[in-house]
């Protein structure tokens, strides 16, 4: 069986949920978003972070309270790859 990806598995759920078939809106976009949170727990905070800003960051309007949430987060996110990044550099000097 060959593996999805992240991105597949958005686009399969944003076209699954445009669907005219209700059955496919609901029961498919519920069963796709189950394997995209899979997917997404076993990803690192630095590429979660980077999905927020591409994929996210994209669609919010620039004057909502969604967007400066997801700004936080994404900077969060960002930074604590880098400090944990940083971290174990020095560790291993």
């Amino acid at each position: 069986m060959e593996e999805t990806t992240t991105e597949g598995l958005i686009e399969q759920q944003r076209r699954l949920a445009c669907s005219d078939n209700p059955f496919e809106r609901v029961f498919g976009s519920l069963l796709v978003a189950g394997l995209l949170k899979q997917k997404l727990a076993l990803l690192s905070n630095d590429a979660v972070g980077r999905l927020m800003f591409d994929v996210v960051w994209n669609v919010l309007d620039v004057f909502s309270p969604e967007l400066t949430i997801c700004q936080a987060a994404t900077e969060r996110l960002r930074n604590s790859y880098s400090l944990v990044k940083t971290t174990k550099e020095n560790l291993s000097q």
